[in-house]
């Protein structure tokens, strides 16, 4: 796994953040004040400018899914270390991300979501999962070490078992383990978003063995953690009774 790779691409990363940061520029100012939405983002920019160099970048037959999701950790990173600069917390900072996240994905093309569906459920698709599953593979790209499962298509369709992560290395070695829970929660409104059908009950940064995703044609997106005050935060968006 290569890193350094994004120093040359500084200008174009940085852009992308400042799409990202104009769209939730609102939600921001409305619950933090103008002043403060203002340094936010001037204050994430430099964060993200410090990180670019340390996104590692993974080869291999997953590249290129592995790669942007490298890329979305390290700019909620930034934003991560840039509301803790003014006494934010872990929570607030995700709260933050995933509603970047989830106006982001609402720019994302539907007809690009529905084929990226279609794709993922496809008998082709299906038949390698078995085949892997079958044989017990496990597969490696840069930290992320990946094994997968057939379900009944009761439970669930298809799953993966994330036994390394890339994206936790990524928030270790950047000093912000204790944001590391909420980051997998951005599958939330990515699974929204693309219809995953995503179920998933467990991850690595929870402190589990494994990240347990499932995935199930047209199921509803579930995910939980068992970090507490990740879950709680998950169910104040959601709207739920506090679960703890």
């Amino acid at each position: 796994m290569d890193t350094g790779y994004y120093s040359s691409r500084t200008g174009k990363l940085l852009r992308d953040l400042e799409v990202t940061a104009k769209l939730a520029r609102g939600y921001v100012a409305e619950r933090y004040g103008e002043a403060y939405a203002d340094e936010l983002s001037r204050d994430a920019r430099e964060e993200y400018e410090a990180i670019i160099p340390l996104i590692p970048r993974v080869r291999g037959a997953m590249a290129g899914a592995l790669n942007a999701f490298l890329r979305i950790t390290a700019q909620e990173v930034a934003v991560y270390r840039a509301m803790k600069r003014h006494g934010k917390t872990a929570g607030e900072a995700w709260e933050v991300c995933q509603e970047a996240i989830r106006l982001r994905m609402e720019k994302f093309p539907r007809w690009k979501a529905g084929l990226l569906t279609r794709v993922m459920y496809s008998r082709p698709v299906l038949r390698r999962m078995r085949r892997r599953a079958e044989a017990k593979e496990r597969l490696r790209f840069g930290d992320f070490e990946v094994g997968y499962v057939m379900g009944s298509g009761d439970d669930f369709d298809w799953g993966v078992d994330y036994l390394g992560c890339g994206n936790l290395e990524l928030v270790k070695n950047l000093g912000a383990e204790e944001f590391a829970p909420y980051v997998c929660m951005s599958d939330i409104p990515l699974g929204h978003a693309l219809g995953w059908g995503l179920i998933r009950t467990q991850t690595l940064a929870d402190g589990c063995d494994s990240c347990d995703f499932r995935f199930k044609r047209g199921a509803a997106v579930r995910i939980s953690s068992k970090t507490p005050a990740v879950q709680a935060t998950i169910d104040r968006i959601a709207g739920l009774p506090d679960s703890e």
